[in-house]
């Protein structure tokens, strides 16, 4: 596709005149352009299969209009003509959204930004605590025990596969890890975004976090997952480097940043569990990266420095993998920062 967007799609929203479009991210799911219009700037999204069912973008539009409400800055659901969430086109459902100006970033690189980073993140976590919209989607996010027991039932379709052969190390050092970090099964529910990569996070000149964006995986889950999640991508330094490190500084502001707007809204117990709920995420996304390898049909990959979809994601496991290792050599040091 090219940095236009399909006329039978544009038609479907009423934004006037298109001026302009361009690419901003192909992402590891949806493809992502900005479309300068006569009624204004806006995003809109390709969406993967996965992601493109009725029930996430009601999801997708209860909590858009729910931030908006509260007065917490992120992207507002724009509805077609007829009033629909998704405009669909073929095979492929689209989305709009309005458009927040910002910088954007594809890694953590200061202390700074952790600390801001994770204030953004509780407060997000503290205003959608009261949003009441029941969730309807069926894609719900780091379930762990789950998505271990889809690894492992890939890795038993592969057993005898070639592919197996350069992968067994690593599918044998998951196998054997990450049932060890399954996090309690009667922890609080929250809604979390699902997805708190800095890049999801928007800045502003001065460097202060100003928005959250990517809104379409919020759902109620423990809140460990999300912390987890976040400062696996946060404190990592390259996710597919095989010398992947943990990253105590940026941990130590982030956890400032974040503990210091949650306060006594976080639990002592899961408190307790933010640094073991770092290696469960870390490794459950080894276990996806190294499923992925095996049936090659989900997650992006940059073309530019692999040969192929498999080839990055074992080289993602791997740089997982590495992480978890680091990260458990400093967990006495984290528990200290905790």
């Amino acid at each position: 596709m090219s940095d236009s967007i399909p006329k039978r799609v544009l038609a479907q929203y009423d934004i006037g005149a298109l001026k302009g479009a361009s690419v901003i991210s192909s992402g590891l799911i949806h493809k992502t352009l900005k479309l300068k219009a006569a009624k204004g700037t806006f995003i809109i999204q390709r969406l993967h299969q996965v992601l493109s069912s009725p029930e996430i973008g009601a999801d997708f539009k209860a909590v858009t209009e729910y931030l908006d409400e509260q007065d917490f800055l992120a992207p507002r659901c724009v509805l077609t003509k007829k009033g629909d969430v998704l405009a669909k086109d073929g095979e492929f459902v689209w989305r709009m959204q309005t458009y927040i100006p910002g910088k954007t970033y594809h890694k953590l690189d200061s202390v700074k930004m952790a600390a801001q980073a994770g204030n953004i993140y509780a407060r997000f976590h503290k205003v959608m605590d009261g949003i009441p919209h029941i969730f309807q989607s069926a894609k719900i996010l780091h379930e762990t025990e789950k998505v271990y027991a889809v690894f492992i039932e890939v890795v038993r379709n592969f057993s005898d596969s070639e592919l197996m052969v350069e992968a067994k190390k690593d599918v044998d050092f998951v196998v054997n890890e990450l049932p060890k970090l399954f996090l309690p099964a009667d922890l609080p529910m929250r809604v979390i975004h699902g997805d708190p990569k800095i890049s999801n996070i928007l800045f502003d000149a001065k460097g202060n976090a100003k928005a959250i964006v990517d809104l379409d995986t919020c759902n109620r889950r423990p809140i460990l997952v999300e912390l987890g999640d976040a400062f696996r991508s946060w404190c990592g330094v390259v996710e597919d480097d095989p010398k992947n490190t943990f990253r105590l500084p940026m941990f130590n502001a982030g956890w400032k940043g974040y503990s210091k707007v949650a306060g006594k809204w976080l639990t002592a117990k899961e408190k307790k569990l933010v640094p073991q709920a770092i290696g469960t995420i870390t490794l459950e996304l080894a276990s996806r990266f190294l499923a992925d390898y095996f049936t090659d049909n989900y997650f992006g990959w940059d073309a530019k420095r692999y040969e192929s979809r498999r080839a990055h994601n074992l080289a993602r496991a791997r740089g997982q993998i590495a992480l978890y290792k680091d990260l458990k050599k400093k967990m006495s040091d984290l528990k200290k920062v905790i």
